[in-house]
């Protein structure tokens, strides 16, 4: 089934819409499909699977009409977030799950995660099992996001973006205007979920080596992925950001006086600069709190 009406469903029902976004995944689409239908078959639950073709130029669409899942088809590669908001968008169930098309993450462990998908907003498939085919040159900026991610939102994070989670239409809709096209989509809204104190959970699942070639641009998405902590943290608790930098400035303003004081001598405009700057950040910090509490009220 194609879903071609952007108003198709104008309610979310209780049960399960599962979305796949797809790029060039013929080697492992296929299998997925016909796995996770399986797991959610023996589940019990209400549900659909929708597979957002994001301008594949393989038989990526071809093997997923041969499904009985649904196929979303973007005429031109979007990006996974692009994807998966319109997925969402189109998604007739309250609790999306979704899942990558490439083979990585184990079916047999979504039964786990949607045990406890009522009783959290948003449950994670953390990549921390025994089986964790993680290549190693993505090891250490994964590892550097996550200490940096969770200083910003005060909580542990296991993994910051896995792609295979479970969670509340209507809470993932709040954010979705500000959550980005790229790679880090699962990242934003970890970021955005925990910020704004929404329960989540983290279930260990395995983490398999992929079918077909990654897309995954090692420097270029580490960098995107910084850039889009920062500014998520910026949006929902600035004061993280501005006060280590005002109190930086400030105590190296203040250093430099002393030693001014001590030694003796003019030079004074780098201090003066140094304390003006950090008393700025403060503000800055204070006022964009400020402006956070009032537009979240």
């Amino acid at each position: 089934m194609t879903i071609r009406d952007p108003f198709f469903y104008y309610r979310a029902m209780k049960g399960i819409s599962v979305i796949i976004p797809a790029y060039n995944e013929e080697a492992g689409i296929g299998g997925v499909l016909g796995e996770v239908e399986a797991v959610l078959r023996r589940s019990g639950h209400d549900f659909e699977i929708i597979v957002v073709n994001d301008g594949s130029t393989d038989r990526t669409g071809e093997i997923v009409r041969g499904t009985g899942a649904g196929l979303l088809e973007q005429p031109a590669n979007r990006g996974y977030g692009a994807a998966l908001k319109l997925g969402i968008g189109r998604a007739r169930y309250e609790k999306i799950l979704i899942v990558d098309a490439d083979g990585t993450y184990p079916p047999e462990a979504i039964p786990t995660l949607l045990a406890e998908a009522d009783r959290y907003d948003m449950v994670v498939g953390a990549r921390t099992g025994k089986n964790v085919a993680i290549p190693t040159f993505r090891r250490f900026p994964k590892w550097l996001l996550k200490k940096l991610a969770d200083y910003l939102t005060g909580m542990r994070i296991p993994d910051l973006n896995s792609g295979l989670r479970v969670f509340n239409k209507a809470a993932a809709e709040r954010f979705l205007p500000i959550l980005p096209d790229g790679f880090s989509f699962t990242t934003a809204i970890t970021v955005a979920f925990l910020s704004n104190s929404l329960p989540v959970h983290y279930a260990s699942i395995d983490y398999y080596k992929r079918s077909g070639r990654s897309k995954f641009r090692p420097l270029q998405d580490t960098i995107n992925l910084l850039n889009l902590i920062i500014r998520t943290s910026l949006y929902f608790n600035p004061l993280k950001i501005f006060v280590p930098a005002a109190a930086g400035l400030l105590a190296a303003g203040l250093a430099l006086l002393v030693c001014r004081l001590i030694a003796g001598g003019g030079g004074m405009v780098t201090t003066v600069v140094l304390l003006m700057a950090g008393l700025q950040f403060l503000a800055l910090g204070l006022l964009a709190d400020l402006i956070d509490k009032r537009s979240s009220r």
